[in-house]
């Protein structure tokens, strides 16, 4: 797909097509990656690792004691618990 070279203010820009913002998943504000290879631009969507486990395992425990902590219980994890 051929598009131009636009003045954004002081510096020099382009318009990424909605065609690639769908194909890879970019939003408004996502990290991308700019960098060249020869006489390419590559631009490349930052994957940002999400956080597998936002909770402590102390703060998961915070208040259980041996009435409150069910032990003869199957656990059910919740999403907040995964980062959800």
């Amino acid at each position: 797909m051929r598009t131009q070279v636009r003045k954004i203010g002081n510096s020099l820009g382009n318009i990424i097509p909605a065609t690639f913002i769908r194909q890879l998943g970019l939003v408004e504000g996502a990290d991308i990656e700019v960098k060249t290879e020869g006489k390419k631009i590559i631009i490349e969507p930052v994957k940002r690792q999400k956080k597998r486990f936002p909770l402590s395992e102390k703060d998961l425990l915070k208040g259980l004691d041996a009435h409150t902590a069910h032990a003869d219980e199957l656990a059910v994890i919740s999403g907040k618990e995964f980062g959800e």
